[in-house]
């Protein structure tokens, strides 16, 4: 029974992440048809409005949605300040720090969001195990972004923006943060409940933002296609996958759930060779082959773990 119990963990942590990852990486395609009508700042708001609509309707016909979890102050506390590092933060750092670095220097500076949670989990959360093997998982998983990215990396211009770097790295240390205060949620038991206000609350502070500049939804006058990408993006990648989302964090920690952010530029050059017929490098498999033996390092388990 306890074998059959652990089997099933482990299949659930990895359909999850996996699930995730599918999800956020079909954002780039999304964003193509998006961008095309809606700015960059409506993408970011709508998304989370969207997202915040579509799990409040599932809440209606979802059992749990009678329960009653802890929504005192120091739930919504911890809710508020998740929305601000999950969305509102990153969101302005990361649109800031693209216009002065090359998106594959963004990409690599982004995968640091699984070091940056590792080294947090050390420091805040203590009853969670960081292993030998999480830490090799981790250093893998970066390798295989920067040989998966090389190609683009090595073509780029040397005059990146030391500012905007830095911009890119604190948005990844920001999304780090959103993982630790989701993992430490005073009421976790119910993740389409506590995503929903997690988008709820960075659906505010985001339309907030757009109001206080004055920033325009659209650039183009509306077309459907654009309209259905962006409706897709708020109930998958704004919705759907922070349920999902919320959910790994609280079976597999925070750390493992940072191989996400490895996982996700893989996913998006894999769904451009389908859907666009890009040319898949060589550089890719060598990648995902990497990116495998950074997942089977991580599940190595050391008879003594780093935290203890």
């Amino acid at each position: 029974m306890g074998q059959a119990t652990k089997i099933h963990g482990f299949r659930s942590r990895y359909l999850l992440l996996f699930s995730i990852a599918l999800i956020w990486g079909s954002q780039f395609l999304l964003n193509d048809l998006a961008l095309q009508v809606f700015t960059p700042q409506a993408v970011s708001w709508l998304r989370a409005a969207i997202g915040f609509v579509i799990l409040s309707g599932f809440l209606y016909i979802l059992p749990e949605a009678n329960k009653k979890p802890d929504t005192g102050i120091s739930y919504w506390r911890h809710i508020i300040m998740v929305g601000f590092f999950e969305a509102t933060l990153p969101f302005f750092l990361v649109a800031w720090g693209q216009q002065h670095v090359n998106s594959a220097i963004a990409a690599i500076l982004m995968s640091l969001v699984a070091i940056f949670t590792l080294v947090l989990v050390v420091i805040f959360i203590r009853s969670e195990p960081v292993t030998l093997g999480k830490f090799i998982g981790i250093a893998l998983g970066f390798a295989a972004v920067i040989v998966l990215l090389w190609p683009q990396l090595s073509q780029a211009e040397t005059s990146n923006s030391l500012l905007g770097s830095a911009a890119i790295l604190a948005a990844a240390l920001s999304f780090a943060i959103s993982l630790i205060l989701i993992k430490s949620l005073p009421d976790i038991g119910a993740p389409v409940k506590t995503a929903r206000d997690i988008l709820f609350c960075g659906a505010i502070e985001l339309g907030a933002v757009l109001l206080l500049l004055g920033q325009p939804l659209t650039h183009h006058a509306l077309e459907s296609n654009a309209i259905i990408a962006m409706t897709a993006q708020g109930a998958f990648a704004g919705g759907l996958v922070y349920v999902l989302y919320v959910r790994l964090v609280d079976i597999a920690g925070a750390t493992f759930a940072g191989f996400v952010n490895y996982l996700v530029p893989l996913v998006g050059v894999l769904l451009g060779v389908i859907f666009l017929h890009n040319q898949l490098p060589a550089s890719a498999y060598f990648s995902l082959f990497i990116l495998i033996l950074a997942i089977v390092a991580s599940e190595w388990k050391t008879s003594r773990s780093i935290t203890s």
